[in-house]
């Protein structure tokens, strides 16, 4: 059971027991004169009263961590990128090839994003890596990206993405490397060199850096996001993005 499920009830229980008590030291200190009914509503009074500061504690902390959260400085890199490189506004995208949130925001959100701003010429769209450890699938999978991008080019890269997303299922295959073989193959790579690049972990340092920087600004689930320096974490619809999009745009 989620431990998120008993928090209510550890209050009210907390609250009990610290107001009974702190009555019952009372009554004892002073010589009583309380009537059962007189303690009861005090116990209530003081659990009503906990209680409250509670949630107003905790909506407190809501709002602080509902406000947009910003990041200054460059985090593209010299990672792969598609749209207008001298755009107004960048997005930076952190992301796992075999988190399945990140295959839901690829396949419905990008596109859209996509279509509207990054093939109009308004956003520069990076993508970087941040494969993590539990995902065996995602590091060959970046791995295998860098090596087409390495030569084919940035465009040949997003083929590589949109392809690897499309089918996420060949992660957890039990030959993956042999199934993004395949797929840079289809993508146009020389067989040779790819072989080459793969197999001396020619971009490891590369995908390393993705991660610390991603680290470096709390970014440490996937995808997570940096949209005209705001900080956007989780698959969320596209009506979020679009805000951010347009806000930055207007700056």
């Amino acid at each position: 059971m989620d431990s998120k499920n008993n928090l209510p009830f550890a209050i009210m229980f907390s609250a009990v027991v610290i107001g009974a008590s702190l009555i019952y030291l009372s009554t004892r200190m002073t010589g009583g004169g309380l009537t059962d009914e007189d303690l009861q509503a005090q116990i209530l009074k003081g659990i009503d009263s906990y209680v409250q500061d509670q949630q107003k504690t905790a909506q407190a902390a809501q709002a602080e961590a509902n406000k947009p959260k910003f990041v200054e400085g460059d985090f593209s890199d010299d990672d792969a990128f598609s749209g207008n490189e001298d755009a107004k506004v960048t997005i930076v995208e952190f992301s796992d090839f075999q988190c399945p949130y990140c295959g839901k925001y690829s396949t419905s959100t990008y596109t859209e994003v996509k279509k509207n701003y990054v093939d109009t010429g308004k956003v520069k769209y990076v993508f970087r890596d941040l494969p993590l450890s539990f995902h065996p699938g995602a590091y060959p999978a970046a791995l295998s990206a860098e090596c087409v991008r390495d030569q084919k080019g940035d465009k040949a890269y997003f083929e590589m993405h949109d392809k690897i997303f499309a089918d996420q299922s060949i992660l957890s295959s039990t030959d993956p490397k042999g199934a993004l073989r395949k797929l840079a193959i289809d993508v146009g790579v020389n067989e040779k060199d790819y072989d080459a690049c793969v197999t001396s972990d020619k971009f490891k340092a590369e995908i390393d850096k993705d991660t610390a920087d991603a680290a470096s600004i709390g970014i440490n689930g996937t995808p997570g996001f940096i949209v005209g320096g705001q900080i956007i974490s989780g698959a969320l619809p596209y009506a979020a993005f679009e805000s951010a999009i347009e806000s930055a745009l207007k700056k």
